[in-house]
């Protein structure tokens, strides 16, 4: 038992690389879907890359170690590889954060130890 909450919340912990797609008649006559893709992940310093979400799907591991993929650039590379397999194309793209957080680890004198970042953009998808 003890060994599975451990498994479950260095899960949780991790990182992730996500890839929502509304379809809705409400966005108008001409949208094929918004997409929204984060990805987000942990830094030592705020430098050295320690695990982020794996944007690979055919992984069977849901993140990746020691990759800074937490970055803009891999984002819009999914979505454009997502336009592009729908036969769509992407308007009103909106990067809406790349944020770093800062944590102090049990109140030590050096400010940051570990960094929490997260990539999010957000777009329309447009026959």
């Amino acid at each position: 038992m003890r060994k599975l909450c451990v498994v479950l919340a260095s899960t949780m912990l991790a990182g992730c690389f996500t890839e929502d797609v509304v379809e809705s008649s409400v966005l108008g006559e001409r949208s094929a879907g918004h997409v929204v893709i984060c990805n987000y992940g942990w830094t030592l310093f705020g430098c050295v890359p320690i695990v982020c979400g794996n944007a690979n799907a055919d992984s069977w591991c849901p993140f990746t170690f020691f990759k800074d993929e937490i970055r803009p650039e891999y984002a819009h590379a999914k979505l454009f590889a997502l336009a592009e397999t729908r036969g769509t194309s992407v308007e009103d793209l909106h990067e809406l954060g790349d944020n770093d957080v800062l944590f102090d680890a049990w109140y030590a004198p050096v400010p940051w130890i570990i960094v929490y970042k997260e990539t999010n953009v957000s777009a329309n998808l447009v026959k």
